[in-house]
């Protein structure tokens, strides 16, 4: 759902976009185009989507799926890019997600082939997005939304596993001074799962986070 959300809002704002400031040939310049910055906020994975729902919990599902899992939380990163014009950028990023900890039934496959009952997983993902942004009438705030692929990696002691899925961003971006702005939104970013026996051994967590940028113009 969240998917199909970003998608909408992304393919709203590119078409405004296109619309409303590509025909636009003058002072679209930007004067310092390189920057980069630091991301926090709160984010998660999405492992909670493979324990059953309550009505649906029955042995033949514990064999297999999670019973419980603890997730969500602090996302850190590093990310730069460069303004070609004051509507459109290409920007990189790198997003550290919260561990997540998963836990199974004693007598599940997972147990059985893994020797565990629980474990920690972790989940990056590095980035590149083509940024589209419009200003918000007459003010110095920009909108915009972001497309593009990531990398994803995870990580535990099951597997060390990489998968490359499409990103999504929508947010505003606000300068504070020439050379500092702020940027605040929300991502989303494909993951990867099989119906299998046991799903948890080939899961790429799909994620989302809600973020805060901070970056320094170069």
């Amino acid at each position: 759902m969240m998917y199909k959300s970003l998608s909408r809002i992304a393919t709203t704002l590119f078409v405004a976009h296109l619309t409303t400031t590509y025909a636009l040939t003058t002072d679209i310049t930007t004067p310092l185009p390189y920057y980069v910055g630091i991301i926090s906020g709160y984010g998660s994975t999405t492992w909670r989507q493979l324990v059953p729902k309550t009505n649906q919990h029955s042995v033949a599902m514990a064999m297999s799926t999670p019973t419980h899992v603890d997730e969500g939380g602090i996302i850190w990163g590093l990310f730069g890019g460069y303004e070609f014009s004051k509507t459109f950028a290409i920007e990189g990023s790198y997003t550290h997600y919260p561990s997540a900890r998963v836990y199974f039934d004693p007598t599940s496959l997972f147990t059985f082939e893994h020797g565990l009952t629980e474990f920690t997983t972790s989940t990056e993902a590095l980035s590149i997005s083509g940024k589209l942004m419009m200003p918000f009438r007459q003010t110095a705030l920009r909108i915009f939304s972001s497309v593009g692929a990531a990398a994803l990696h995870r990580h535990d002691v099951v597997t060390n596993r990489l998968r490359l899925s499409p990103t999504f961003g929508v947010g505003i971006n606000y300068p504070i001074t020439q050379r500092i702005f702020l940027e605040a939104g929300i991502t989303y970013t494909g993951g990867y799962g099989e119906s299998e026996l046991d799903p948890a051994e080939d899961y790429v967590p799909f994620l989302y986070a809600g973020f805060l940028h901070i970056a320094w113009r170069l």
